[in-house]
């Protein structure tokens, strides 16, 4: 019998070689633009990442008011401002935030504390990894190698063989020709 595998599929990235747009401009004239509330989401948003990218400490407050908002645009932005932010309180956020939300939100918050992951929050990751250490294919691009590592555990813990390293970039005409294939008839030193 056959052991259950899940996949790691990773895509190739896309770095922007670009100074941020409000690299330049004092934190005040920022914190004016932000809270003015007559500027639509969209054109606060690059000030907001400028702010993150400091870690302004004002800044968790208003992720807070993100997070707690009715609406999803503004929700996503306060977990991506905490991604920004990368800190141990952000990351511990997160993880409140994950264990608040629901299967689509909670998907979309580990995939974001996995690319930020450090070994300060392996345990509590480990945790939130059972949901998707399951045979199947699981796009692993810009986690972390130690958030590859817990999943990687949680799936042997489980008896779920994990294969594909996450960090090659696989082109898609490959990943369609061994997907058609038996896992098991791939061996690793193949080329087709």
């Amino acid at each position: 019998m056959t052991q259950p595998r899940l996949r790691l599929l990773t895509t190739p990235s896309h770095i922007e070689n670009h100074t941020p747009l409000y690299v330049d401009v004092d934190s005040a004239r920022l914190w004016n633009l932000v809270e003015d509330d007559a500027v639509h989401l969209i054109l606060r948003k690059p000030a907001l990442l400028e702010l993150a990218r400091r870690c302004d400490p004002l800044l968790m407050d208003y992720c807070e008011n993100l997070l707690c908002s009715d609406e999803y645009e503004k929700w996503l932005l306060g977990v991506d401002l905490l991604v920004v932010i990368g800190t141990p309180d952000a990351v511990d956020r997160l993880i409140l935030v994950y264990a608040q939300s629901l299967n689509d939100e909670r998907k979309y918050v580990l995939s974001m504390v996995a690319k930020i992951l450090t070994a300060e929050h392996v345990k509590p990751f480990s945790i939130m990894v059972r949901d998707v250490a399951i045979p199947g294919e699981l796009d692993v691009t810009g986690w972390t190698r130690t958030a590859i590592s817990t999943l990687k555990d949680a799936c042997r813990r489980f008896g779920i063989e994990t294969y594909g390293d996450g960090e090659r970039n696989v082109s898609r005409d490959a990943t369609e020709s061994l997907e058609i294939r038996n896992p098991d008839e791939i061996s690793p030193m193949s080329d087709s």
